[in-house]
């Protein structure tokens, strides 16, 4: 087996070095196919999807449910506003002005069809658009409507029910409604409503996750960048290995939007860790190849030696690394599954893209330089006749 590997890793050293270009129009075209699964790649808002839904308690769960309805449930928190200085400002509450803007809002709220139910304080007064502030005082002394207060009467709280549906902008249009809803009714100075909730809080976090993911990417791709410019000690040198870790990357990503894959919370800050994990297999390549050409040794040898010395190496190495992680795919969570089976995607594409990838840019980098220095020195010879012949 390791002769077999050995002797095919060299005819592929022998194809990078005479098919270099073409190989190079091929690695852009399929960095171009997979890229295009980009626009597809998702983030599931859901964490019950990242949950063994086929054991029984989540079973018995679901089944609960479908009998006694599982819509969501929305919470509005209307808070007293210290920062508000004012005569009229509302102190207590229990205000039967804050009732009354509780009112205007349940009744405004109960004609949305999404919406199944509504509990709040003003629930006690349906139907009576004529209530007095005594009757609003000695209504809410009662058992059932105090649950609604906080202790300090600064806080009351209104239940809305509703069916939201899965999926991040049902849950961000209803919050939109919600919020339409409370900025068109009428309240009393010195007193602000805010909304939250479990679907609420989910798109929060996501939005969060998202956006760090994407921080978090870029700052780590720019200090892996630096750390290769310093290690390598050239810019050139640093884009060679930077550049293919980069399609790997880009081709794992569009992989999974080609398969309409979603990445969950375990799955969309792992950006990060597959350039952190699959940059060293650029590494050893370039490492190496410029090792075996400060030896003079010509160039097909020195690629041949590279992809069959180091590949046998960064083979090894990565399969052990992604059967590590693809072992993950046997855990009951399917939110561990999907991070394993990320992670191993990636580093098997960062080590296809350090196998076929960089030789052929190392090969097309050096081709370059040749013949840019090649131009130069014709430049000087013509620029050096040209004085010679104007000295005659």
């Amino acid at each position: 087996m390791p002769d077999f590997l050995e002797t095919n890793l060299k005819r592929l050293a022998a194809i990078q070095r005479k098919h270099t270009k073409l190989l190079a129009v091929l690695i852009v075209l399929i960095t171009i196919f997979l890229g295009i699964g980009l626009k597809d790649l998702t983030i599931n808002s859901d964490i019950r999807k990242e949950m063994p839904i086929e054991l029984p308690i989540f079973k018995l769960n679901d089944e609960i449910a479908d009998k006694f309805g599982g819509e969501d449930t929305v919470v509005i928190a209307v808070k007293l506003d210290d920062s508000v200085d004012s005569r009229n400002a509302v102190r207590d509450i229990r205000d039967p002005r804050v009732i009354k803007s509780l009112m205007l809002l349940e009744d405004n709220l109960q004609a949305e069809a999404s919406i199944s139910a509504i509990a709040s304080p003003a629930s006690f007064f349906k139907g009576n658009n004529t209530i007095t502030d005594e009757e609003i005082s000695q209504t809410l002394r009662t058992p059932q409507a105090e649950a609604f207060f906080s202790r300090d009467y600064r806080m009351t709280l209104m239940y809305i029910t509703a069916d939201i549906g899965t999926g991040e902008e049902k849950i961000k249009e209803f919050n939109r409604l919600i919020q339409q809803q409370i900025d068109y009714t009428p309240k009393p100075t010195g007193v602000k409503f805010s909304i939250t909730g479990a679907p609420l809080l989910r798109t929060t976090i996501f939005d969060l996750l998202e956006r760090d993911a994407v921080f978090t990417l870029t700052v780590s791709s720019i200090l892996i960048l630096i750390l290769l410019f310093i290690m390598q000690r050239s810019f050139s040198q640093g884009f060679l290995v930077f550049i293919p870790l980069s399609l790997g990357l880009i081709w794992t990503m569009g992989t999974l939007g080609w398969l309409g894959i979603s990445l969950s919370v375990a799955t969309v800050g792992l950006s990060s860790m597959i350039m952190g994990l699959g940059v060293e297999y650029g590494v050893f390549v370039v490492s190496r190849y410029h090792e075996e050409r400060g030896k003079k040794v010509s160039q097909l040898e020195s690629i041949k030696t590279t992809v069959h010395g180091i590949g046998t190496a960064v083979i090894g190495s990565g399969l052990t690394t992604i059967v590590g992680f693809g072992v993950l795919s046997f855990t009951s969570m399917p939110m561990i599954q999907h991070f394993g089976q990320t992670l191993a995607l990636g580093i098997a594409y960062c080590l296809l893209a350090a196998l076929f990838a960089n030789p052929v840019l190392i090969l097309l980098e050096e081709d370059y330089e040749y013949w840019n220095t090649h131009r130069k020195l014709g430049k000087l010879t013509a620029k050096k006749e040209e004085h010679v012949q104007r000295g005659r």
